[in-house]
Parts: C-alpha cells; structure tokens; sequence
C-alpha cells in the first residue's frame, strides 16, 4: 500500500457523454423547457390572477419573447434583469451562493442544407440581478403624473391623432377608429389617468391592426386590454381600471401552442408601441441635456 496516494480532482471520475448522449441530454433539457411554456399557457390562462401576474411579468422583461416570458414567470416572476454566468462575471458581479438558474429559450442561427438560414433553439441558462451582489435597478414610480406620457404616446402614435368632444362609447378618453386608421383623443377630461390608460388601450387597438392581416375591435379587444394594462403598469401608471379579471373562452379553451401565439402578438403589439415611446423620450431628455449646457 502507497503512502502517496493523491486523490483524483474532482468529477474525474464522472463518465464523459458520447456525443450521441450529449445530445439526447440537449433534447431532453429542451423538451422538458417546451413543456414548461405550455403549462405556464394553460395556467395563466386559466386564473385572472395569475394571468394579471404573467402580464405584470411581460410588461418588465418587454425584450423577451412570450414564451421566455412564460418560462420566466413560472420559474422567477419578480425577474428584472436577466444573464448568463458568463456575462455577470465580465461585470465583476458574483452569483448567490445556492442560487437556481432560470432556463430560456435563446435563438441560434444555422444554415440549412439548400443553403438557407434557418432558427433553432436552445436552452440558456441564465440569473437575475437579485440572485447575484448587483445593483438592482430602481423600481418605476408607482401612480405618477402621466401628463408627459400621454404628450409622449401621442406624439409617437402610428396613426393619425385628432381632438373630439364625442366618441362612441361613455367614460372613454380616447377610441381608435380603424376605417379612418384615427386614434381621437376627448377633449376636457380632467382626469390624466383615465386618459393616459385610454390612449395606451387604443394605441394597442391600432397597433394590432398594423400588426394583422385582418382586424376586428371585438375579437382583438381583449389584447387591447392587455397591451394598455402592460404599458400603464411600465410607466407606472394606476392599473386598476384595466377589466383583466375575466379571461375571454376565446382564449383559455385554447391549445398551449394556440395561447402562446396571441401571447406573442399581444407582446409584440406592447413592445412595438413601447419601443417608440421610449426612443421618443430618450431624444426629448437629449434635447433638454443640451439646452442646460447652453
């Protein structure tokens, strides 16, 4: 028996994965991702509460497609910033000790055999800034005047905007009219909130009729809603008002595969109006940058 015995580093042991192996481990990691998007589907759609915290959700990760919003939910749904090990680490910032990686879908090119590119993907494990010693990024300001935003959402409008003393339904501010692609805006209403909830609810309106090759308010209403909700809810607008408490059957009687489609297009709708607003007021704090060095 040798008294130099030098134990063996650590994992050596572990056998090493064929690539066969390797990739059935792949698949099986994204197969159980896939049916994790479609239970969260099925759930949120099935609980208006639990939908309003999906949207809560999607509002915040507004890069992210619907399906990583889905999985971010079910796995960490206060997520506000998300990175890969790698990625903290160039910043100098240290994972918890114990923490769970939260699993998402990242897109990879790869060219197909007739030569064209083609989309796969694959599971990406990543962290949010609380689970790591990072700086957390404010919180946005909770029932703030919307006075800007409402000047802001406007100016960036992808249809037309006209002033009215009347539209067609009682207590709105504001009502987008597809045949003359017009969003009008009622005059006088003293109450920003209920406008600015308004504008951003037709603005949704609008925006899902650019988005489809065929519109209609009464089967995209509900979407409207929801894009309004989620704009209202990022810029820190009272979201009360917002009748998210009953989800259509339109909806939930769905597929996952199904749900997660209008998920997508309701996202794309928000993220598109949001976009604009956020280069909109990005150039106006610019402007005024200079103005002050003047």
């Amino acid at each position: 028996m040798t008294n130099d015995f030098k134990p063996t580093k650590a994992g050596s042991n572990q056998p090493k994965l064929s690539k066969e192996e390797y990739a059935e481990k792949k698949r099986a990691e994204k197969e159980k991702v896939y049916q994790m998007i479609d239970e969260a589907a099925a759930e949120v759609t099935s609980d208006p509460e639990k939908f309003r915290a999906f949207l809560d959700t999607q509002s915040r990760m507004d890069r992210y497609s619907a399906a990583n919003a889905l999985l971010i939910y079910q796995q960490y749904p206060e997520a506000t910033q998300l990175k890969d090990f790698e990625d903290w680490s160039k910043e100098n910032v240290k994972i918890t000790k114990g923490a769970k990686s939260i699993s998402i879908l990242e897109p990879v090119e790869y060219t197909k055999k007739d030569g064209t590119t083609g989309i796969s993907y694959n599971v990406k494990k990543v962290f949010d800034v609380s689970q790591t010693n990072g700086r957390k990024a404010p919180a946005v300001s909770v029932n703030r005047d919307p006075k800007a935003l409402i000047t802001t959402m406007l100016d960036v409008s992808p249809v037309q905007v006209e002033g009215t003393d009347e539209l067609p339904y009682p207590g709105m501010a504001a009502f987008y009219n597809n045949e003359k692609q017009t969003l009008y805006v009622k005059r006088n209403v003293g109450d920003s909130v209920a406008v600015a909830q308004s504008v951003a609810q037709e603005l949704g309106h609008a925006q899902l009729s650019i988005n489809s090759d065929t519109y209609s308010r009464r089967d995209m209403g509900f979407q409207a809603v929801c894009i309004g909700y989620m704009l209202c809810k990022k810029y820190g607008v009272d979201t009360q008002n917002f009748a998210i408490d009953r989800i259509p059957e339109e909806l939930s009687s769905k597929e996952p595969k199904e749900i997660r489609a209008e998920l997508s297009k309701t996202r794309n709708a928000m993220s598109d109006i949001h976009s604009r607003i956020s280069d909109e007021m990005f150039r106006k704090k610019q402007e005024r940058s200079k103005d002050y060095e003047r």
